[in-house]
């Protein structure tokens, strides 16, 4: 394996743990916020007029960073039948072409994000009056990470024995 290939095998385990560090904690406090939230309406008879919006965002990192973990431990669905019927080195190229489209897709994706950046820092949110950027960042976010994966994906592959 080359020092690339270590690079980038190094630098998506490391962005993979503190990933899910992050998640587990958002997951957390949003079960937290959520039981705070249900008890002052049933219980006190009132609401917290920004836990809807906040656990919506929260949702949403969940969401995105989640989905690029299940990336890392390739643990999103596939069609495992088909894939037993192709040789290793078919495997390896297939493996190769779909993290070159994932690159190609979330490069697209970053693009549409940065272009749109300045235009949700001008808008603030409806409650909590932050700017839409804060949420919304979660898209060019997982986009990046997905992108490193993806990378480490085809350095693995094309250094495999």
């Amino acid at each position: 394996m080359n020092k690339t290939a270590k690079f980038f095998s190094k630098l998506s385990d490391i962005i993979d743990k503190q990933i899910s560090l992050l998640v587990v904690a958002l997951m957390f406090f949003l079960a937290l916020l959520l039981g705070v939230s249900v008890f002052y309406r049933y219980v006190l008879n009132d609401s917290i007029y920004w836990s809807n919006e906040v656990a919506r965002y929260m949702l949403a990192y969940i969401v995105f960073l989640g989905s690029t973990m299940a990336h890392k431990h390739k643990a999103h669905i596939r069609i495992d039948m088909v894939w037993s019927y192709l040789s290793k080195q078919k495997q390896r190229v297939t493996e190769i072409t779909i993290a070159l489209l994932f690159i190609a897709f979330w490069v697209l994706i970053l693009l549409g994000c940065i272009k749109l950046f300045p235009l949700f820092m001008m808008q603030t949110t409806a409650t909590l009056q932050i700017p839409f950027a804060i949420p919304f960042a979660s898209l060019p976010i997982s986009a990046i990470i997905w992108i490193i994966y993806s990378i480490n994906d085809v350095l693995r592959e094309a250094t495999a024995n």
